[in-house]
């Protein structure tokens, strides 16, 4: 029996709202259309519990004509999101949108947060 991962889960739940999804390092080449970048963003102790805080990157991708529509995209990756909580939360960070010239592209990062007990 084959265990789905919390990135996992958030990977899915984004490609079933419609977002073009990626995991990291597959996508190459310009953006000529938004896609989404899925990470894991390592895991921190949790306060003084026997409990880690695993993080993940929700990195937004749009053309470098079309920042206009990076906001909008922002608010419906969130709006998504939603459906997984409170196994997956918002982290309360979000990146300043930054020019990435490698693919022609405007990006934002929005980390989410999951809770799981240390093994």
């Amino acid at each position: 029996m084959e265990v789905k991962s919390r990135w996992q889960d958030i990977f899915d739940n984004l490609v079933e709202h419609g977002f073009d999804v990626y995991s990291p390092s597959t996508k190459v080449g310009e953006c000529k259309e938004p896609y989404i970048v899925v990470k894991n963003n390592g895991s921190n102790r949790y306060r003084n519990y026997s409990t880690d805080e695993d993080l993940y990157s929700i990195m937004c991708y749009v053309p470098a004509s079309k920042y206009s529509n990076l906001e909008p995209m922002i608010q419906e990756v969130k709006k998504a999101m939603k459906v997984l909580e409170p196994m997956i939360m918002p982290y309360g960070m979000q990146t300043p949108s930054f020019y990435d010239d490698s693919y022609k592209a405007h990006t934002v990062s929005i980390v989410y947060k999951n809770y799981k007990k240390m093994l």
